[in-house]
């Protein structure tokens, strides 16, 4: 997809009333009446970036895309149904059909990327804990599974906004206080095997 800031010329920080302003100054540039036909194109472009970039939700589903970050739960959440779809005849009801279908496409493709680092991850770090403990004589599928788990702790937090999925505060509490214990757990698996093999030397 198109880098849609470059086509409004603004900044990936920019602000919606940058956008906004940036919008008028190109739609007005290359708008049909005050171009050749061959660049009537760019004018559609414009209006596309636009109409991305000027909705919040849209605009964090397509940085995420192409840009990084952690995914929250209202950019994987299924698109709301647009009151104009299929009650208005012609070319809008299409545009806005092709557009919550873009959405979606975006969505599912944040998703699964998100769950393919994830699982990638983690799976990297179990063969680095097996290593590991294999190399400090340690128990091999103890290293296995706490590289695992350490991997994904790791990766889940870097890619996901945790507390975006879960709404109960208290729940938030208890999974950080789980996801803390089994991190000192694993991490202290591998302190524990680095101390005897010093103290072995």
């Amino acid at each position: 997809m198109k880098d849609l800031y470059k086509i409004l010329g603004i900044e990936k920080t920019a602000t919606q009333e940058e956008i906004k302003k940036a919008y008028f100054k190109m739609a007005k540039k290359y708008h049909p009446d005050a171009v050749d036909k061959n660049e009537i194109q760019k004018f559609y472009e414009v209006a596309e970036a636009y109409q991305i970039l000027s909705n919040t939700e849209e605009r964090r589903a397509y940085d995420l895309s192409f840009g990084g970050g952690k995914i929250e739960k209202i950019l994987v959440d299924e698109v709301p149904e647009h009151p104009t779809i299929f009650k208005n005849e012609g070319t809008n009801a299409d545009a806005d059909a092709y557009r919550i279908k873009e959405m979606r496409s975006f969505k599912r493709r944040i998703l699964l990327q998100g769950i393919f680092r994830v699982i990638g991850f983690s799976l990297l770090m179990s063969v680095f804990g097996f290593a590991l403990s294999f190399i400090l004589e340690g128990i091999l599928y103890v290293g296995l599974i706490c590289g695992f788990v350490v991997g994904f702790l790791w990766s889940i937090n870097s890619n996901f906004d945790i507390e975006s999925f879960i709404e109960s505060q208290k729940k938030r509490r208890i999974i950080k206080l789980c996801g803390l214990i089994l991190l000192i757990g694993c991490v202290g698996y591998f302190g524990i095997l680095i101390i005897f093999r010093i103290l072995n030397l």
